[in-house]
């Protein structure tokens, strides 16, 4: 038995003293390309060109550049202004902007927008809010909602092959709220206590002292209400707000990486049964200037200065100068600008630009931050940030604080959920959307116009707040009277 596997075995240990000797590998080896035989004269036919140079016979296509993504704005049914960037990709970005915000709001729905911002993809009249979370997830999509002063933005993001199924999600989510009070309810303890943690932020203090003190009228109503005040916010209460706001005229309808048809051929039928009717008439805002200081034991002592930014978002040059001038006050977090990188003046320990712009108005101004008993010498230190402005800016300043306003813009609106909010308000605002205008805006400014332009800014009556200790705050006439000097 021992002698017949022996016999087996040697033929096979053979072979593997063989493959040591290398001489098995042309019997076994399969080769990679095959070798054609030898021509009639011996030649070989096989191909010897080196991987670095291109084929014989071989023909390549020529490299064409990607398309540019074509914007296309119309409107849709009922009045609803519209825009889509058909840009390639996998993903696209749907969003319905409503235009009114806290500024349309009034004692008795004080809050609502905030409200209906955390109650944004709830039930609806067609769905329950489990059944809009579970369609998001299986389309692979995500929504948000922010409420600001002039609008209210709802915004999908999710992929191009359900780009007309996120769309009705969406339109759905927007015009058929049902806002259930035991919804509503249950929503109010998140929103109190958000609220109440806000209020502890010193610079988003100091940024809602600042429009109460700056403007009268709907501008002048806190984007951050009192939580006392919202919870007495009801269903009933934010469906009267939504029956004057949500109306067709007061509603623009953004998509990025979707057609203008494909919007429309959902959209249409949806917003037939819209409420018709144009935005609601909000109390005029107008600027007035003024001085609110808030007293906050423990609390970093905050100061801020700011004017008017006049023209808004319908006057295209003014919001392009408005950018340029807030990258040349540099931000102390992130300092752009190569001449703005130095130590700050002293007694700031930080400083950010501030540039709120609205529909016909805005805000410009700095905001910083000082030690215990410094409020007075932060105060002078901000105005005179812009007092330098104003009699002179480098060339070499402007060029940078250009392409810094031109670098932020592009990168703002390079993702798709940036451009859809960017064409939304210009929608709302000015009833379209160029992006190559704004550019153009940003390039053409000199440094005469910047001067200029800061110059009419603080002819404007001074806002000043202070939040944290204010013992040391200087008085608002002798701060403006500075201004004068």
């Amino acid at each position: 038995m021992v002698r017949g596997l022996a016999q087996h075995l040697r033929p096979l240990l053979a072979g593997v003293n063989s493959f040591a000797n290398g001489q098995a590998f042309a019997q076994y080896a399969v080769p990679a390309v095959a070798v054609p035989k030898a021509g009639m004269f011996g030649g070989s036919k096989r191909i010897l060109t080196p991987l670095s140079e291109p084929l014989a016979n071989v023909n390549i296509p020529n490299p064409t550049a990607p398309k540019a993504p074509e914007l296309q704005t119309g409107t849709l049914a009922n009045g609803v202004k519209a825009a889509a960037l058909d840009a390639s990709g996998p993903n696209t970005c749907v969003a319905a902007f409503v235009g009114g915000g806290s500024s349309v709001e009034t004692e008795e729905t004080a809050g609502a927008s905030k409200l209906l911002e955390y109650m944004a993809f709830s039930a609806t009249h067609n769905r329950t809010s489990f059944r809009i979370a579970r369609e998001l997830e299986k389309y692979g999509a995500v929504s948000s909602c922010a409420a600001g002063r002039e609008h209210i933005a709802y915004v999908i993001e999710g992929t191009r092959l359900q780009a007309s199924e996120v769309t009705e999600i969406l339109l759905d989510s927007v015009l058929n709220q049902k806002l259930a009070d035991w919804e509503v309810h249950d929503m109010l303890a998140r929103v109190e206590e958000d609220l109440e943690s806000a209020y502890s932020n010193p610079a988003l203090l100091a940024h809602e002292l600042l429009h109460k003190a700056a403007f009268s009228g709907g501008l002048s109503n806190s984007l951050l209400p009192d939580p006392a005040s919202v919870n007495g916010l009801s269903g009933e209460a934010l469906r009267a707000f939504m029956a004057q706001t949500f109306v067709a005229g007061n509603i623009a309808v953004t998509g990025a990486g979707v057609s203008l048809a494909q919007l429309q051929a959902v959209a249409d039928p949806l917003l037939a049964g819209a409420a018709a009717g144009s935005a609601p008439a909000a109390a005029k805002s107008a600027y007035t200037g003024g001085f609110l200081a808030c007293l906050s034991p423990g609390a970093e002592p905050t100061v801020a200065v700011a004017f008017e930014a006049k023209g808004g978002l319908g006057d295209l040059k003014s919001t392009a100068t408005a950018a340029v001038v807030k990258a040349l006050l540099g931000s102390s977090s992130r300092e752009v600008l190569p001449y703005n990188r130095k130590a700050l003046d002293g007694p700031l320990t930080s400083v950010t630009p501030l540039v709120q712009v609205y529909k016909s108005t805005g805000l410009i101004g700095v905001m910083g931050t000082t030690s215990s008993g410094s409020s007075a010498a932060a105060a002078d230190a901000l105005t005179a940030k812009l007092k330098a402005l104003a009699s002179s800016t480098g060339e070499a300043q402007l060029a940078a604080a250009k392409q810094v306003a031109l670098g932020g813009y592009q990168s703002a609106i390079s993702a798709r959920s940036g451009v859809v909010q960017d064409m939304g308000l210009q929608l709302l605002a000015r009833g379209k959307f160029s992006a190559q205008e704004y550019a153009a805006a940003v390039a053409g400014l000199s440094a005469a116009d910047v001067s200029k332009y800061v110059g009419e800014v603080l002819k404007s009556p001074l806002t000043m707040v202070a939040v944290g200790g204010i013992a040391s705050l200087p008085k608002y006439d002798v701060v403006a009277g500075k201004l004068l000097a």
